[in-house]
């Protein structure tokens, strides 16, 4: 541990099974070294023999290195650990299974998915048990293709597309070789699954969902899961400062009491009510965290081998679409209807308003509500510039992907592209067999563009083959965006890929500058993040 003197060779620790134990029989200067880093320990109970005057530290084993044992411990498997995980990954596998309830916070690319399904080969030749991965719908195939790439030789796992299909399994239906079961979190919504008991292991995949406070899923997950003795959440973008996806994981992981426990202990709220960790409690916070989670953006950072060195950067084009006039007096009307200025400042102006304003960049606009809903088009410049765009790409040789924010704007884009190249369209209200058919085709290039939201396909999945993105649509997410461009941008991208940002800033400025800042501030602060879990885990000096 960087900064610390040297410790004495004959070290007071012993290590019994999970616990590590140090005794303080005496008291000098030599002992100094190993009091400070056992301050240091993000988890530890210490009693007093007061006969013997001795004080006894107990902390878990996992925890021994941080003492000055020589090695760490190995981490309890049966199995050899898969050779194809990269050093970083292992490393994380090792944290995981000595943790037993984990949360492993992977950048996109770095292969979260390969470090899971070790994860629970292990945990099922650890317990005996069935483990189960929940993901997203549209991420179960990918899983199951990395299973077969990864373990031809082993049972497929099982997909559990109903409800009664997933209960019957973990009622133990079918063969004792079907240990491994995939489905997604809409199985979720009815309410708590109590056969989840029945578990060796628990993987939540993509598992930011969990931050969505008071939401069915994210409560019934967290419920259901109660008691199971591994858990593994994965996610790429857990967000720096907030404090709700925190005390979420937490709560799914049981390191927690309540959510408030995190909260009110770490973070406090600004004027605005937006939470932010407290600056005399971040190195206690993150102590706290890393004896459950850690988060990778660079494996370089941490001394791991750099496997994004080859990694080509994307060529970013922003590009400025001019008003029309049309568009102009819809704008006009929709400040004067909303009681806002022509040069209102962000702050004041809703989000309601904002909502309309991009909408109507992308030459349309909703007008009434539910069933009485209607569209109204407008003459508008942004739509053909993305349709001639995609098209010369297309043309270039170029996969190309489109990224909308609403159903109508895939319309209009679709009716414009249709004569010039070979598109399609993935939403939300085809049936899920309709969509995985799509991506199939994507991918097997039956057709060069294709139109979707991050909210369908930008999170999970493997798209390296695509070279080409436009975002005509966004939102004041960056997390969405910065999902959606890593689908392409990732660990084993060879070519450059080229990424289109067209605004209209009259309509769209405001929220185009806004998630600008957002990615500034989300890129100090991830490496802030990856430097104080460096320093928790007692890799570099605070």
């Amino acid at each position: 541990m960087g900064g610390l003197a040297p410790l004495p060779t004959d070290l007071p620790v012993t290590i019994d099974g999970d616990i590590a134990t140090v005794t303080f029989e005496r008291y000098g200067l030599e002992l100094y070294p190993l009091f400070l880093r056992a301050k240091q320990l993000p988890e530890t109970q210490v009693t007093y023999d007061w006969e013997r005057d001795t004080y006894t530290l107990t902390t878990p084993a996992r925890f021994a290195a941080r003492l000055g044992v020589d090695e760490r411990l190995q981490a309890r498997t049966v199995l050899p650990i898969a050779e194809h995980l990269f050093d970083y990954q292992r490393w994380v596998l090792e944290l995981a299974l000595e943790a037993k309830r984990f949360a492993a916070w992977l950048d996109t690319g770095l292969g979260k998915t390969a470090v899971f399904l070790e994860w629970a080969r292990q945990v099922h030749a650890l317990t005996g048990g069935r483990v189960l991965i929940v993901a997203p719908l549209a991420v179960l195939p990918q899983i199951a293709q990395e299973w077969e790439r990864f373990y031809a030789r082993s049972i497929a796992p099982i997909r559990l597309t109903t409800c009664d299909d997933l209960d019957a399994w973990l009622r133990g239906a079918g063969t004792d070789e079907c240990w491994l079961g995939l489905t997604n979190y809409e199985k979720f919504i009815p309410g708590v699954m109590s056969e989840l008991r029945r578990l060796g292991g628990l993987v939540c995949d993509e598992s930011s969902l969990l931050r969505t406070g008071g939401g069915k899923i994210k409560w019934n997950i967290i419920k259901s899961a109660r008691g199971i003795e591994y858990k593994l959440s994965s996610t790429a973008t857990p967000a720096p400062n907030e404090a709700m996806e925190y005390a979420s994981q937490a709560s799914f992981l049981e390191k927690l009491r309540s959510e408030g426990e995190i909260l009110w202990t770490y973070f406090s709220k600004d004027g605005r009510g937006n939470w932010y960790i407290k600056p005399h409690a971040r190195e206690a916070f993150y102590q706290f965290l890393s004896t459950w989670s850690v988060y990778l953006r660079d494996p370089a950072r941490f001394g791991f081998e750099d496997v994004l060195k080859d990694l080509p950067a994307p060529k970013i084009t922003v590009e400025r679409v001019p008003i029309t006039d049309p568009q102009r007096r819809w704008l006009q009307e929709t400040l004067t209807t909303n009681q806002v200025g022509l040069w209102a400042e962000e702050g004041r102006v809703s989000a309601t308003v904002r909502t309309k304003l991009l909408q109507i960049a992308r030459g349309f606009r909703y007008v009434g509500k539910g069933r009485e809903r209607s569209v109204e088009r407008v003459p508008a410049v942004k739509p053909t510039w993305v349709a001639q765009t995609a098209s010369d790409e297309a043309f270039d040789g170029h996969r190309v992907l489109i990224w909308t924010t609403y159903d109508e704007e895939a319309e209009i884009l679709m009716e414009l592209l249709a004569p010039k190249a070979f598109p399609a369209v993935l939403q939300g209200r085809q049936k899920i067999e309709q969509r995985v058919a799509i991506l199939d085709d994507f991918r097997a290039g039956k057709f060069d563009v294709l139109i979707s939201k991050p909210q369908l396909i930008g999170y999970g999945l493997n798209l390296q083959f695509v070279t080409s993105m436009i975002f005509s649509g966004f939102d004041d997410s960056f997390e969405r965006r910065y999902q959606a461009l890593r689908r392409a941008v990732r660990y084993g991208q060879t070519k450059q890929v080229r990424v289109f940002m067209p605004f209209v800033p009259e309509l769209e400025g405001i929220v185009f500058d806004n998630v600008e800042r957002k990615e500034q501030r989300f890129l100090a602060e991830v490496a802030e993040q990856e430097q104080a879990y460096r320093v928790a885990l007692g890799m570099v000096a605070s």
